[in-house]
């Protein structure tokens, strides 16, 4: 049985510049899909907004439904959000264990589904390692039969 492991995350300074790029390259598109000047710029302000959420949220942690802290076991996955709130689940076969990004996908016991991206800065070194491992590990499915 392995014993139940937890982390705090903290606020990624590069996941939030990652949404300012991502921010300014779907403005700058807008420019040139665009030929009317106020579709431009109210496409411009829709991309900016959606960015600027994003980083909020998932990179600032800032909204009261971001998640700061994780723990896990072999059988659930649970997640503190902000507001004080717990929510547990299943990690789900799509998620990615990378060394520089994880992106976690979780199914709730109620049948929801949602995702959590976390970049290396995210949480301590050796924290998000044991995550990655646990992850791939947790992850793998049987591809062969046994007879």
């Amino acid at each position: 049985m392995l014993s139940r492991a937890k982390f705090q995350l903290k606020g990624s300074s590069n996941l939030a510049f990652l949404a300012s790029v991502v921010g300014l390259a779907l403005s700058l598109c807008g420019w040139g899909i665009f030929a009317d000047l106020w579709l431009a710029l109210a496409y411009m302000l829709l991309a900016c907004g959606i960015s600027g959420y994003w980083a909020w949220r998932w990179a600032l942690l800032k909204s009261s439904t971001s998640v700061v802290a994780v723990s896990w076991t072999t059988d659930d996955f649970c997640c503190y959000l902000k507001n004080g709130d717990q929510v547990s689940g299943q990690i789900m076969p799509k998620s990615a264990f990378n060394p520089f990004f994880i992106t976690l996908y979780i199914r709730l016991a109620n049948g929801k589904i949602f995702w959590w991206p976390m970049m290396a800065d995210s949480a301590p070194p050796d924290m998000l390692r044991k995550l990655r491992v646990f992850g791939r590990w947790h992850s793998q499915t049987i591809t062969a039969n046994q007879n």
